[in-house]
């Protein structure tokens, strides 16, 4: 009995050490710094590293109301999103928490959501930054089922949602 139990033990403390940890945590040697490193979640970027660029840009994006309206139509349920990002970087300081706001207003399912984290070597655990074919941050690719619709890379070219939306026609 006493060995089942040393047997369970050590098969339940393996699984736990193959999850991908969340909201990882690294120095770059680049930016001489501490950055998010790899899949990453809200709470990552509302934690400390991060809260003091994510949450007043989340608070002060204006949205656009006519455009938000017509996104409220469309059907989101089969879509799925990744957004890779890097904490150290300029745009994704500006154009992650304004995303996040949008898709937040859009009811959008937030499991749906992936997002990782790169470092300053464009390396980043859990994801093949180079099979998705990311060269810049932040970029947000949306899906529906295996099939890419389209990306925003690193700034929209009028606006996240308006973007999004010429992405969904």
């Amino acid at each position: 009995m006493k060995s089942q139990i040393v047997i369970i033990a050590l098969i339940l403390f393996s699984f736990t050490g193959m999850a991908q940890k969340m909201n990882q945590v690294k120095v770059d040697d680049r930016v001489k710094g501490e950055v998010l490193f790899g899949q990453i979640n809200l709470e990552g970027l509302n934690g400390e590293l991060c809260s003091s660029w994510f949450k007043p840009e989340f608070k002060d994006y204006k949205i656009d109301a006519g455009i938000l309206s017509e996104l409220k139509k469309k059907d989101l349920s089969e879509l799925k999103i990744i957004l890779v990002l890097g904490t150290w970087c300029h745009d994704s300081h500006q154009q992650v928490p304004r995303m996040i706001k949008l898709l937040k207003e859009l009811k959008f399912p937030m499991p749906k959501l992936k997002m990782y984290a790169m470092d300053t070597y464009k390396k980043a655990p859990g994801i093949d930054i180079k099979k998705i074919d990311v060269k810049l941050v932040p970029t947000l690719i949306v899906y529906k089922g295996d099939k890419e619709l389209g990306r925003i890379i690193e700034s929209p070219k009028e606006s996240i949602e308006a973007d999004l939306l010429e992405i969904l026609k």
